[in-house]
């Protein structure tokens, strides 16, 4: 990948930020450090015109978290260090996968620290950046500091074995992307043909329809479903942004009139993982109907959210998949609010 000047501050500019404060800054702070000695930069601008960064695939404003990739941190000397680390820790997820007998198989920042005697600084760097790979991770939860965490390693992990670099993740990822990409548009170019469909209208997303966003007595959770509505299908991020809100509050609200219910939904929101699995468990819901959406939920459309902001545009869900969890939700609505 070549970069111009612009492109490569900002790059610079980001993991800087990132180094010194363990976090990704936001547009906003990246173009505060470089305006006053670069005038003309325009931050979002910048980002887009970067090959392959998803900045040009999202809707993004000045309060964003700043969208990078790994291979744009490859560029930087000073960044090889922490990607080897990154390496070694895909691979103790791997060979975790493969030799722990378990249905889920999770990683967490303790062990991590013990088993590869990373210190504090680097487990909450390898948390981030463990947030920018593809077929990793199915599932996390964090504290808000990143000093602990933990991930549900992803069952395509397996792809990734014997990593010898990150230059060996790189074209793992691109073989895996090309072959997903070749097959989804063969399927989606078979089921058109063998449909009698108007093309031009294949598909509309889905609304929540009205009468069942007047029943809904909790006014945040109406906000968040009448902005969903609103939300335009091109902002895919933002919609499943929003699904992921309205499905956590709802369930939030469940679990107060619901016995048995984990006592930690009530009083905080947290990831919306274990508020699922403490709603299937429960359950919240007495119908096939929801618990199935909740399972297909947890196990399929949270795993494609965590791949598609970890800034792999390949693996956008469709808007069939996002029709799919709307009306999900939707039934969700009717039986929370009958």
């Amino acid at each position: 990948m070549e970069f111009n000047k612009y492109q490569l501050l900002y790059i610079q500019t980001v993991y800087d930020y990132f180094r010194e404060n363990l976090q990704w800054p936001t547009f906003r702070q990246v173009q505060r450090k470089i305006l006053p000695t670069h005038r003309d930069f325009r931050v979002i601008e910048v980002a887009k015109s970067i090959d392959d960064n998803p900045a040009a695939h999202f809707f993004q404003n000045l309060d964003s978290p700043v969208a990078i990739t790994l291979k744009e941190i490859h560029q930087l000397p000073e960044a090889e260090q922490e990607l080897a680390e990154l390496v070694k820790l895909i691979h103790y997820s791997v060979e975790k996968y493969i030799t722990e007998d378990k249905d889920e198989v999770r990683v967490t920042s303790e062990e991590i620290s013990q088993n590869l005697h990373f210190d504090g600084v680097t487990i909450r760097k390898m948390f981030q950046l463990l947030g920018l790979t593809t077929g990793i991770i199915g599932s996390s939860s964090n504290s808000l500091d990143y000093k602990t965490w933990s991930i549900g390693v992803s069952d395509s992990v397996i792809d990734y074995q014997d990593l010898k670099s990150i230059d060996d993740y790189f074209k793992r990822r691109d073989e895996i992307t090309k072959s997903y990409q070749a097959s989804r548009s063969s399927q989606n170019a078979d089921s058109i043909i063998s449909q009698d469909y108007d093309i031009s209208a294949f598909i509309i997303k889905k609304q929540i329809a009205p009468e069942v966003i007047n029943a809904i007595s909790d006014p945040k959770i109406k906000q968040i479903c009448m902005e969903l509505n609103s939300t335009p299908e091109q902002n895919v991020i933002s919609l499943m942004q929003g699904l992921g809100e309205g499905l956590k509050w709802t369930l939030n609200y469940r679990a107060k009139q619901v016995p048995g219910a984990s006592p930690i939904p009530r009083h905080k929101i947290g990831d919306l993982g274990p508020l699922l699995d403490d709603a299937i468990k429960v359950p919240y819901y007495s119908d096939n109907a929801s618990n199935r959406f909740l399972e297909v939920f947890r196990n399929h459309f949270l795993k494609a959210f965590y791949d598609a902001i970890r800034h792999d545009a390949a693996y956008i869900p469709d808007l069939m998949v996002i029709n799919n969890a709307i009306a999900g939700l939707e039934h969700l609505l009717r039986v929370t609010f009958p």
